[in-house]
């Protein structure tokens, strides 16, 4: 069965019983998520068994296409339901995830079966099988256009029952990130931060909230970068949309400079916690361990490495129409890679 837009959105919303399986694809990667998440939860009826999700990926089953057969039929530990989850980007596994689509549809499996698809052809096999089985739902997840994506928060909103006026809450809609999963986090600090507030959240309430989570979200980028985690620096950059490039850049270079500096002080007896105790100013007190860490997994000529990676990038930035947020993408996954391989 092929679905899309209001009716998949009432699928997901309340599947039909009959469904056991789901094909989620196309470029919107950020409603594939969601509505696999959904399904999921929904399949397991709020269950908490750890072991009634088996996650598998497109190689695995492509080289083990028993595997997927045997996830299909497994019993849970627990008695409850189970969830196949596969994650695919192409049809190279077509040759074991057709048979067990046609062993849903003749009614051989009773567990849930949810493929998170990339930008799959709609003319291909893997979607026309879907879209014409009788247990199962082909979704194709395109991006979203500005008047969906504002009914999306606004539902959200009233949902969550998070106290905001008219201004904060079009404000909100107006500023807000492509990502599903980035805006619920978002009003999840909203609903917090209102929490006892008294009143309703206004403009000047999310313009402070923006300005501490940026903040934080810089400190997540530059610590992650140095600590060799390229996905969670890039992950946390992704939330600063209104940093510039150049910025971004000399942000991770002042804490390159701090661990240099530390890092000097180590080199000549000092321990890396206190090293961090002697920088003005000295490291605060939540990052001290992480940073003490990293003053231990970084050498001179590695951070001088880092640096000059830095330097180059921010040449290239200051070039009048560079793309100075890609470039500073990129140097911080270099920085991540140097120290990465700093760890082994």
């Amino acid at each position: 069965m092929k679905l899309a837009a209001a009716a998949a959105r009432r699928f997901v919303a309340a599947p039909d019983a009959g469904v056991r399986a789901a094909l989620l694809y196309g470029p919107n990667r950020a409603v594939v998520s969601e509505y696999a998440k959904a399904l999921a939860a929904f399949a397991l009826g709020g269950g908490d068994d750890p072991f009634a999700i088996t996650r598998l990926g497109e190689d695995e089953i492509r080289k083990d296409k028993a595997r997927l057969d045997e996830a299909l039929t497994a019993q849970s530990l627990l008695g409850g339901a189970t969830v196949v989850w596969a994650r695919v980007e192409n049809e190279s596994a077509n040759d074991a995830i057709l048979p067990a689509l046609a062993a849903i549809d003749a009614g051989q499996s009773t567990a849930w079966f949810i493929i998170e698809g990339g930008e799959l052809s709609g003319k291909g096999k893997l979607v026309a099988a879907f879209e014409g089985a009788k247990r199962a739902v082909a979704i194709a997840c395109y991006e979203e256009s500005e008047a969906e994506r504002a009914a999306f928060l606004r539902q959200l909103i009233d949902a969550e029952r998070v106290p905001m006026s008219n201004d904060a809450r079009e404000l909100f809609i107006a500023e807000a990130h492509a990502d599903r999963a980035i805006m619920r986090g978002e009003l999840e600090k909203i609903a917090l931060y209102a929490h006892d507030l008294g009143r309703p959240v206004e403009p000047h309430d999310l313009a402070a909230l923006s300005a501490v989570e940026a903040e934080s979200a810089l400190d997540d980028a530059t610590g992650a970068a140095t600590a060799g985690d390229p996905a969670r620096a890039l992950n946390a950059l992704d939330r600063l949309e209104a940093t510039g490039g150049i910025s971004l850049l000399k942000a991770l270079e002042r804490r390159l400079l701090r661990l240099l500096e530390a890092r000097t002080l180590v080199d000549n007896g000092v321990s890396p916690a206190e090293a961090g105790d002697r920088l003005k100013p000295k490291v605060f007190w939540k990052d001290r361990e992480a940073f003490a860490g990293q003053v231990r997994l970084w050498s001179a000529p590695r951070l001088l490495d880092a640096l000059n990676v830095l330097w180059a990038a921010e040449l290239r930035a200051k070039s009048a129409g560079s793309p100075q947020e890609a470039i500073a993408e990129a140097a911080y996954r270099r920085v991540a890679e140097i120290a990465a391989a700093a760890r082994g």
